[in-house]
């Protein structure tokens, strides 16, 4: 396969990251894979849920084989509507430290948006003096929308409503080789499939496997994967986990071999370490405390297939996360490694 470019899985990521698509509110994020599939002449199918599915099909496939990543994020939606705020519902795992001070977006059903602030109630220093002993609660923040509201007929009401979706700002980020942002996790995997996948058109007359990437719209909130066909191996590219109870970092690609739903598949595990020493990629074996993939999904549900999981490492999950190029760079080259030494003639 050609050479892996990190200014292009950047290029991927920068876009991605622009997009909003919490769970639930993923239309457009799903429009730009199928439009990026389509100008990259890539076959592809768009599932009842949402998901799109990359297909490389083989004349006579030995076996298929799936890579998956998720471009839904975590998110917010409108649980009440006051004056001139707005409450929130978590969508997904938010912790609320990182919500605190935010810039955010509120998609109105009309398909019309507002940005607001998301702020502690009563949140002026001068006049609340308890907010460094606040409870962190998300029932304690209120979205402070930037709209004016001077007279009654321009009622917050009219314009905003209990069910509406509320992205959180990105803001991307390069700074000496790091990429800092929100929703590394996990639109840094989606990036690096979409790039390997563009290097992958160009190998379609030596595939001896069926390959698909998978791109889910559910995976914050535990719905799993679904919709693709029968599988033998599959390998989940979502973020590393960095931190005190981790063994990985911001510049290597993360190989789990357990998280909270149990272990990954043995061998499979062992052939992607097997790949990364033989290659020279940096790499550490790991095991995540608190985490759980579309593949402890597919397996909760009874799927039989072999299910592996790898990724970038990803400095403060669910909250303004950083990773380094050397960590994307390294996860391409990993997935790269094992589509050569498995599925290309």
């Amino acid at each position: 396969m050609k050479n892996i470019q990190t200014e292009d899985i950047i290029a991927h990521l920068k876009n991605l990251v622009k997009i909003p698509s919490p769970t639930g509110y993923t239309r457009d994020i799903e429009d730009f894979l199928l439009k990026t599939a389509q100008r990259s002449q890539i076959a592809c199918e768009h599932t009842r849920k949402g998901a799109v599915l990359y297909k490389f099909e083989a004349e006579a496939a030995e076996s298929n084989l799936m890579f998956t990543a998720h471009v839904d994020t975590l998110g917010a939606m409108v649980s009440k509507v006051g004056r001139s705020s707005v409450s929130l519902s978590s969508i997904g795992g938010n912790p609320v430290i990182y919500l605190i001070g935010d810039y955010c977006t509120i998609h109105a059903f009309d398909g019309k948006t507002y940005e607001g602030t998301i702020l502690p109630k009563n949140p002026a220093a001068h006049v609340n003096n308890g907010l460094n002993s606040l409870k962190l609660t998300i029932e304690q923040l209120e979205v402070r929308v930037d709209l004016p509201l001077k007279e009654s007929q321009d009622a917050l009401q009219q314009r905003i409503e209990v069910g509406n979706f509320v992205s959180f700002d990105p803001k991307f980020r390069r700074v000496n080789g790091f990429v800092k942002c929100r929703h590394l996790d996990d639109k840094a995997s989606a990036a690096i499939l979409l790039h390997v996948a563009t290097l992958l058109t160009q190998e379609a007359s030596r595939l001896k496997r069926n390959i698909y990437f998978f791109f889910n719209c559910t995976e914050e909130t535990g719905q799993g994967i679904g919709g693709f066909p029968p599988l033998d191996e599959c390998i989940i590219v979502d973020m590393g986990v960095v931190g005190d109870a981790a063994a990985g970092d911001e510049y290597h690609v993360s190989i789990c071999a357990k998280d909270s739903s149990g272990p990954y598949h043995y061998a499979l595990t062992q052939r992607l370490i097997a790949i990364a020493r033989q290659r020279g990629i940096s790499y550490k074996s790991d095991v995540f405390p608190f985490y759980s993939s579309d593949g402890s999904s597919a397996l909760r549900a009874g799927s039989d297939m072999r299910v592996a999981l790898i990724g970038p490492g990803v400095s403060a999950s669910h909250g303004y996360e950083r990773s380094h190029t050397a960590a994307l760079l390294n996860t391409a080259k990993l997935i790269v490694g094992f589509i050569e030494e498995t599925a290309l003639r």
